[in-house]
This record gives structure tokens, sequence and C-alpha cells, in this order.
């Protein structure tokens, strides 16, 4: 019953949503270009291009798309969409693997942050304020050209810092610096009804928790204050490849969670492991990369007992000693440089579906096993472009897991991995492929079925996977930190100004 009713819930808003934006997008209009905000709407020339979502498998319709220069046009859009009854969401760099930064469902206000864009460094306390505008790449090298600074985050340089920062946010470097979000001490944030407010462990404190794992349901940040850290000098960048037969795939896959559980293994190396189709039926793709960041000497001794184990490489291994900026390059594949070009190409289509794995239970034999054995058969006969991704998250040194899990928003912090199912269409345009579908789900089944009830995996934010339901989501993702978030929800945003899919209900709104 309580499912039925949430589909109906939803379908009465989807109506209210489009009645709203047919009734008033004038009156929005109106309000926007009074404050001097630039916005476009479904009419206009530039609309198409500003709406087009990097998951090309789902173009939304929003109501408009504005373009505030500073915190309070931000606030302004919110109060001009807030009267209207329309909803509003934030968009940062557009990554949002559900579309959720266009609203995840048409009719929303999309405020827009890259013109706010400023990095700003303390060089007395190598405190950063960074707007939300920022991507990855952008911050990186700021941060580095202005001060030799650094944060943990992930490697593709065209994620928003906002979107990241607010889900998660991981690295290479997170296993010693933490989570993107644990580098944050402080944030504006404009609220629902347009006031705007500084956060921190000391101001604000409840709206500080929360939005360190789920920003956009509660406001939208205009800038989040870092705690830098000095980049690595000589960061040592290595790659290596295996094309295995199924026996040695799943041997490689044991090996690699013995190698990321051991004790010895220090917090200064990050790394995973990524599998794809094989040469063959029957053959996996294997792929070991990361980057150890002490000093180069002691990296052989760090990975030979996982080398040593392994058969012969497919191809020579990479392994080069280089600059902070030339190691985040590599890891990236491109530029770093956020360029009109890079930007215009920053497309897929695409389902993926995640998993974190608990530190304290390893996977099972069965389950690796079922899924070596799903990825070297139907991952052969598939027509998608699909990787499966084990990503080393904790192990005994991780700074990611001595956070407790409720000391943010962020909950999953006691997992040894977090898996990314990941498959595009064939040409990485439309149309998606019902079987694709299928794939994916199948190769997550294939893990869970094969574990017994007390394997308490999760599920992490940032892939965001919008097939879930509402009971899914909210317990994957948040876990016992659910109830704390439902209450600041409903102090902060009680109407459900920042509604979307998956953003925290009020408890007025809470449905299981």
């Amino acid at each position: 019953m309580a499912a039925i009713m949430f589909r109906r819930r939803l379908l009465l808003g989807a109506l209210c949503i489009s009645n709203i934006a047919l009734g008033n997008v004038l009156s929005l209009q109106s309000i926007l270009e009074s404050e001097g905000i630039v916005a476009y709407f479904e009419d206009q020339p530039n609309y198409q291009n500003a709406s087009t979502p990097f998951n090309l498998r789902l173009p939304f319709k929003p109501v408009a798309i504005a373009y505030p220069s500073n915190v309070e046009e931000v606030a302004g859009a919110i109060v001009a969409g807030a009267s209207l009854n329309v909803p509003v969401c934030a968009r940062s760099g557009g990554h949002s693997y559900g579309a959720f930064s266009l609203g995840g469902e048409d009719g929303h206000l999309v405020i827009d942050l890259s013109m706010i864009r400023d990095i700003h460094i303390d060089n007395s306390t190598s405190v950063a304020i960074i707007g939300t505008g920022n991507r990855l790449g952008d911050v990186a090298t700021g941060l580095f050209n202005q001060a030799g600074r650094a944060l943990p985050h992930g490697t593709c340089p065209l994620v928003g810092i906002g979107g990241h920062t607010s889900y998660g946010g991981y690295g290479f470097t997170s296993r010693q610096w933490g989570l993107t979000l644990d580098a944050v001490i402080g944030a504006t944030v404009a609220l629902a009804n347009g006031t705007i407010v500084e956060t921190s462990a000391s101001q604000n404190s409840d709206l500080f928790w929360a939005l360190r794992g789920a920003a956009p349901s509660f406001g939208i940040v205009t800038h989040f204050h870092f705690q830098t850290f000095a980049a690595p000098t000589q960061p040592t960048y290595f790659n290596y490849y295996w094309s295995l037969p199924l026996d040695q795939a799943i041997t490689a896959i044991e090996l690699y969670q013995k190698f990321s559980s051991s004790p010895s293994l220090p917090k200064e190396i990050g790394f995973e492991l990524n599998l794809f189709k094989g040469s063959a039926m029957g053959e996996i793709l294997v792929n070991l990369q990361g980057s150890y960041y002490g000093s180069p000497e002691g990296y052989d001794a760090i990975v030979d007992p996982f080398l040593s184990a392994m058969p012969n490489q497919t191809s020579e291994p990479q392994v080069n000693v280089t600059s902070w900026l030339e190691n985040l390059a590599l890891l990236a594949g491109t530029p770093l440089a956020t360029t009109p070009a890079f930007l215009a190409t920053d497309h897929d289509t695409f389902y993926s579906k995640s998993l974190t794995t608990p530190s304290d239970t390893p996977m099972s034999q069965e389950a690796i096993v079922a899924l070596a054995n799903l990825m070297s058969t139907e991952g052969w006969n598939t027509s998608t472009n699909w990787f499966v991704q084990l990503e080393l998250y904790g192990g005994l040194s991780s700074q990611i897991s001595m956070t407790s899990s409720n000391a943010t928003a962020y909950f999953n912090r006691q997992s040894l991995w977090t898996i990314q199912f990941y498959a595009s269409s064939s040409d990485y345009s439309p149309p998606y492929p019902e079987e694709g579908f299928t794939f994916v789900d199948r190769l997550v089944a294939s893990i869970t079925a094969a574990e017994p009830d007390t394997f308490r995996y999760g599920a992490y934010p940032n892939y965001i996977d919008a097939s879930l339901t509402p009971h899914e989501w909210q317990t994957l993702y948040y876990g016992s930190n659910l109830d704390r978030l439902r209450k600041i929800k409903s102090e902060v945003d009680p109407t459900g100004v920042f509604t979307f899919p998956q953003s925290i209900p009020s408890d007025s709104l809470f449905v299981v």
C-alpha cells in the first residue's frame, strides 16, 4: 500500500508541476528578469543546449535554467521558484547520473552555478573558499597554481565540485585525506525561504552536518570552505593490464580482495580494479590503476605481493613518477583544462548502479564466481560498452573509515570497496538498449543473491541509481542517518522547495 501511495503522490506531483510550469512561466520569467538573472526558457534558442544532460538517456525538460552570478541572485531565484510552486534544483557540473541536476523529472527551475567560479586561498591557514560552479579540473589547477595545495577528489576534470562534495567525493588520496566532504569546514548556503546563512561545526551545525552528504535536499551551496592539503611532490602513477580466462579472473579478484584488506597496506596508496569485456568469450580484461603518494622508492615493495601472484601482464605496465598535476592528468586520461570544446563533447548514454561492500566481511567466493561468470558470458554478448570498478575505500589505515558513520550525513564509512557497475550504449548515444538494463541489474544481483542477509552492503549516492525504490535508496545511501536528515529537512525546507526523485523528505512527507 505504501508503494502505491508513493506512486500516486509522484503522479499527482508531476501533474501539478506541469500545470504550474504552464500557468506561471511568464511570471517566473518576469521575476528573474527584474532581478537581473539570466535565464533560458523552453521557447528560447539557448534552452536546448542549456538543458542537455550528461546522461543523454534522461532528457528532462526544466521550466527554465537560471544563471545567477552571486549568492544573492541564487537566493532570489529560489524565492521566485518557490513563490510559484516550481521545485528548485542546483546544477554544478551537471554530471548527475540520474540527471537530478535537471530535476530528475520535468518541470523544475534549474539554478546553474557556472557563473560562481571563484577560488580563494588564505595562505596563513591554507583554507580555500571555492565557488560551486567550479569543476574538479579547475579546482585542482587553481589550488596548486595558487599555493601548491590540493584536495581529495575524483579523477574526471569536468565533474562539478558542488555535487561531488555534497554526496561524498572519492579520490585516490581519500585513504590518507578522507572524502572531499571531509575537508569541508564551512559552507555558504541559500535556503528555501531566501535566507543566506553560513554553516560550520559551530554555526548552524545541524545544517552543516546535513550538507556533508545530502546538500541538494536542504539548500543551494554557493561556496564550500575547505581545509586543503599540501600537494604530493612525487606521486607515482601506475597502470597494469591482464587479459584472463575465467578461472584466472576469479583468482585475480580474490587476490585483489586480499591485497585491499592487507594490514600492511599504507594509507598513502589508492587504487581500483577495473573489469572489462575480454578479447573472447570466457575472458575478462583486468586493470589495476591508481597512485602512490609516498616516497617513490617505497612503491615496488607495496604492490609486489599482488603483482607477483598475478599471471604475466598483457602489455607493458605504466609506472610514472610525476608532478601533482601531471599525475591528475594521467588518472583522468584527459587534460585538466575545462575548455568549451571539451565541455561540448561531455555526454554519454548509460545505466549504472553501485554497491559498497562491508570492510569486516569479505565478499564470498560464491559471489565473486557468480560475478565473474556473468561478465565472461553475458558481458561478451551484450551490445553495451561496460565496466565494473572495484574502488578501494577502506582498509585498516583508511581515513574514510576512521570517521564515524554519523559524523556527517554521508553514511557508508565502513566499506572496503565501492563497486560501480556502468554500461553505455554501443556508440554512447541514444537510444539505450533494453538489454543494457537487464545486464547491469544482473551484475548487481549476482553479488547480492550470493550473500547472506548479514552482508551489510550499501550504495554510493554520487553514482545515483534512479531505479531504486524509496526504501532502497533511503536505506542504502543514508542508513541510520535518515531520521536526523528528515528532521533537519522539516526545519529548513518544510514545504519541499528542493524536491527531486531522491530528495530527503520532511517528516510530514515521509513515505517508506
